[in-house]
């Protein structure tokens, strides 16, 4: 073999490399991403399991005052997105948190879902059952 192929055969083996290299970074910073943002719609059950095994979640309640004298999820936080200073008042939170959404029946929830991951929040999660079915399943966990 002589030096140009040798050279030739090097290069190529390099460049080889370098493009494995490149594929699995690639393939970790794409990793990295999808992980770092979550906008997903979820039920009740799963609400439940990220309540058990987060400790950083945030509840964020979306009805009106009216609705949450009635009850709410725990100490959830409430922020009516039919307010004037719905916006205002997310613009204050943290845009890393982890935040499950909901109101009565998962459509408003839904709304303000889209307009945090308009906004740069990371982590939201739309309870699509709502309010109205928490207090049946809770019970019927005792």
């Amino acid at each position: 073999m002589n030096k140009l192929s040798f050279a030739l055969a090097v290069f190529v083996l390099l460049l080889s490399a370098n493009y494995s290299y490149g594929q699995q970074a690639a393939q970790k910073n794409t990793s990295a991403i999808i992980m770092e943002n979550v906008y997903e719609d979820i039920d009740i059950q799963t609400a439940q399991k990220i309540m058990k095994l987060s400790k950083n979640y945030i509840l964020l309640d979306v009805r009106t005052p009216e609705e949450i004298a009635n009850g709410k999820i725990g100490n959830a936080l409430e922020i009516d997105i039919r307010s004037q200073d719905f916006k205002d008042k997310l613009d204050k939170l943290d845009r890393n948190g982890q935040y499950i959404v909901y109101c009565h029946a998962g459509g408003r929830s839904a709304t303000a879902a889209d307009i945090m991951r308009e906004m740069g929040f990371k982590q939201v999660y739309n309870l699509t059952d709502g309010y109205r079915a928490w207090p049946a399943i809770k019970s019927s966990d005792k």
